[in-house]
């Protein structure tokens, strides 16, 4: 302990350590770290406003095409209410889709639907819906070379 004490002493009433120090160097050191500090700062401030700008015109052109989407529903609402008005209306529009779908697929699979694509793919629906994309590839090039297009 006694030995560690008395190299801090050296050290410390070295006029040696003390000749290398030179505070006006450490003062302009320390401005130029400070320059480049704010210089990184106002960069960083930069990019945050153009990234900020960006987000805030995507937004409005996205609420722009909600409102066009949705027509006279959205005149004179806030964009909380063409938000929900445009969920809604997309839930409505999916839900009736797959029913669609499923009604579709009701006829295709059964019945005179299920005799028509099998005639012309070869396939019922249910192989036509397991089929791998290679396979799906295949056939639609068959059918174009069959039935043009």
């Amino acid at each position: 302990m006694n030995r560690i004490i008395k190299i801090m002493f050296l050290i410390a009433f070295n006029s040696a350590a003390l000749a290398d120090w030179d505070p006006e160097m450490e003062a302009q050191e320390q401005a130029e770290r400070e320059a480049t500090q704010r210089a990184e700062q106002a960069r960083n401030r930069e990019a945050q406003k153009m990234i900020d700008a960006a987000n805030a015109k995507a937004n409005r052109e996205m609420m722009d095409s909600k409102r066009k989407n949705l027509g006279a529903a959205a005149k004179g609402k806030s964009d909380v209410e063409v938000n929900r008005l445009y969920d809604a209306k997309i839930k409505q529009t999916t839900e009736e889709a797959n029913r669609l779908v499923q009604e579709a697929r009701s006829a295709l699979s059964q019945g005179q639907g299920a005799a028509a694509v099998k005639q012309v793919t070869g396939k019922s629906l249910r192989e036509l819906e397991n089929m791998s994309d290679e396979e799906a590839e295949a056939l639609s090039r068959e059918l174009e070379k069959k039935y043009g297009q």
